[in-house]
């Protein structure tokens, strides 16, 4: 490369650079076709938060780039020799560019890793990277969302409580929805839903991360069935025999159930429904999904499961009680949708249909009358649920656990139960 090329090569490098210190707010990265430099000016181009690069020096800056970056950091030697010392940020310098042109190259990204994981590259700045990266939509993108979600985490190991690594964690996984169509997020769903159930439990304090886990709660049941056949056994869990063991713990004693938990395992989503919530009045033509409805109870037993794991093991902590009231009122709310009423003023009244009944939601809401609350009260799974909440509560009580009582008024009187608890 002759002499005007490599000064003009540094140029663009120290523009680049200085755009990227200066505007934390860049939102977007493109080549900007230009056949040649005809104006005679800097082919960095930054419009309000928008960086761009004249197609005409691409070849010339990636190569350069490139070249330096293969010579002295990832060619060995044939013969021992002083090793070449490029400073921090030098090697930053050149990675940010190479990896703005070119974002698949895995190796440069595995660098990066090693770099921040040395301190020698700010977080805050490497995700504002990242996020510039994905703007420009690379075909491989998998290996960026895996890059981000992993500074993501190194974030939280960090700073307890860091509500915003954990806030855009969320944000990338919901981006990722409108990036790129053939993107598994299924896959995807699944390895945060494993992750965030083996963080949390490590820092059982960080009321963050427990939000993030029920956000993925939430994602996992937007899976399609098909697609859910397919790939829960990548749930590091069975979910049915938890489920089923819970079940079985708990039955009713004036309930006469024929079937042992290695039966009730084996039950069709339909069947198990019909035994645990088999009455329902719903005027909607709508078809009850079982499939579906079977999968949000069994993750949601198995969370109750888990969180009754970390309050016998850890006492007194706030933030694991607070989760199981998500836990026990998402379970209530599948069971008022499932026989079409909502709780309105403290009350049950019955549940407009928004799909099959549209013409009847301009109509006044005197015609909501009040519901007959026995047809949760005496389902099966209604007194499942009560009878589990009932001993933990008396087992908690009895080590001294605090918040056990708090939890006790908290079904009462905010979700209700004061007449069966």
């Amino acid at each position: 490369m002759d002499e005007d090329k490599f000064a003009l090569v540094e140029k663009i490098l120290k523009d680049i650079d200085n755009i990227l210190s200066k505007n934390a707010d860049l939102s977007s990265f493109d080549i900007v076709p230009v056949d040649s430099n005809f104006k005679n000016k800097s082919p960095v181009l930054h419009v309000e938060n928008c960086l761009g690069l004249e197609s005409w020096c691409v070849k010339h800056v990636y190569m350069y780039c490139y070249s330096e970056l293969m010579d002295k950091c990832f060619v060995k030697p044939k013969r021992k020799t002083p090793k070449s010392s490029v400073n921090s940020e030098r090697l930053a310098q050149l990675l940010n560019v190479t990896l703005l042109l070119n974002p698949e190259l895995n190796t440069f990204w595995n660098k990066r890793r090693e770099l921040l994981l040395r301190c020698m590259l700010d977080r805050e700045a490497e995700l504002r990277f990242t996020r510039l990266v994905l703007s420009r939509k690379p075909k491989d993108i998998e290996t960026l969302i895996s890059e981000e979600l992993h500074i993501c985490q190194l974030s939280s190991d960090k700073s307890p409580n860091n509500y915003h690594s954990w806030n855009h964690r969320m944000w990338l996984v919901n981006t990722v929805k409108h990036i790129e169509k053939k993107f598994n997020l299924a896959s995807l769903y699944i390895k945060e839903y494993n992750f965030s159930e083996q963080w949390s439990s490590k820092h059982i304090s960080d009321f963050s991360c427990f939000h993030y886990r029920q956000f993925c709660i939430r994602n996992i049941f937007t899976i399609s069935n098909d697609n859910w056949k397919s790939c829960r056994s990548a749930i590091d869990v069975h979910l049915r025999k938890s489920f089923v063991h819970v079940l079985s713990l708990h039955f009713p004693k004036d309930v006469t159930v024929q079937a042992s938990e290695e039966d009730l395992i084996s039950y069709s989503e339909e069947n198990l429904i019909n035994l645990l919530l088999c009455y329902t009045t719903k005027n909607c033509d709508c078809v009850a999904d079982h499939f579906l409805l079977c999968r949000k109870l069994e993750i949601f037993f198995h969370e109750m499961v888990l969180n009754s794991e970390l309050l016998r093991f850890y006492k007194d902590h706030e933030t694991l009680w607070y989760h199981r009231r998500f836990i026990v009122h998402e379970i209530l709310s599948l069971m008022r949708e499932h026989f079409g009423v909502v709780r309105l003023n403290g009350a049950l009244v019955k549940n407009i249909c928004r799909n099959c009944n549209r013409d009847d939601l301009n109509q006044k809401q005197a015609k909501i009358v009040r519901y007959d609350g026995n047809i949760i009260y005496s389902s099966v799974l209604f007194n499942v649920l009560i009878s589990h909440e009932k001993g933990f509560i008396d087992e908690r009580r009895n080590e001294c656990d605090n918040y056990s009582d708090r939890h006790e008024k908290y079904l009462k009187f905010v979700e209700g139960l004061n007449n069966v608890m």
